[in-house]
């Protein structure tokens, strides 16, 4: 015990310093995060809500099992897949977009996309068919009515976002991968805490967990509210 609170007094000095280090990877994790989760959202939102709402959308099932099955697909092999396109013998290799920021966008992309897709359907899937009939009859258009749906579920719609968020601001796999923890460039909180740990720094590996654990929590906290109070 006396190591762990010996730890974390030093990670507490080393944030209270203000480390640049790690206060970059802060930037990096939330620039890189709040990106793919905002344009996966665009896509996936209302994919999600089209087949929670249109139940008669061939091959309904099997897109469904597919974005839950795409959920528990482990980050780092999502990292291999993204690496397989952007090496340079891939097919996006001449773009030379290998250990930057725009590869672990990809990444998490591809990590929230299934996640908001999922939590989307689960929640429009529960409304009655026909709130969408009811639009439909009084003169909206389907996006328009899809769009009066998403309202119905906003509070289920902000806690898939922030559970996305939490997800991908916490995954290692896809930032390792093809970010290649490059300082001050493309390294993130967390495969900064894993390159210290690597090097037996428990302290300096502690201060980015800590700012990785109040991230994730604060994303907890606010997804858990809006559904709690709706009754979600």
């Amino acid at each position: 015990m006396s190591f762990l609170g010996e730890g974390l007094a030093e990670a507490a000095r080393l944030l209270w310093a203000g480390d640049a280090r790690t206060y970059h990877a802060v930037l990096v994790s939330l620039l890189c995060t709040t990106t793919a989760v905002s344009l996966a959202a665009l896509l996936a939102v209302p994919y999600g809500a089209w087949l929670g709402l249109y139940r008669s959308t061939p091959f309904r099932r099997l897109q469904v099992f597919s974005l839950r099955v795409a959920m528990s697909v482990p980050t780092v092999v999502l990292g291999l897949l993204v690496f397989a396109f952007l090496s340079r013998r891939g097919l996006l290799g001449g773009l030379d977009l290998l250990y930057t920021r725009t590869a672990i966008i990809a990444g998490e992309f591809m990590l929230a996309f299934p996640l908001l897709g999922s939590l989307v359907y689960g929640a429009t899937a529960r409304l009655e068919p026909r709130v969408v009939e009811t639009a439909l009859t009084l003169g909206a258009r389907r996006g328009q009515a899809l769009v009066k749906v998403l309202g119905e579920v906003r509070p289920a719609l902000v806690a898939a976002m922030l559970a996305a968020f939490g997800r991908c601001v916490t995954e290692l796999g896809i930032a390792l991968t093809v970010g290649g923890n490059l300082p001050l460039h493309t390294r993130t909180l967390a495969t900064a805490a894993q390159l210290e740990l690597s090097r037996g720094r428990f302290a300096e590996a502690l201060a980015p967990g800590i700012l990785l654990l109040v991230l994730a929590a604060g994303a907890t906290m606010l997804a858990s509210w809006p559904v709690r109070g709706d009754r979600l």
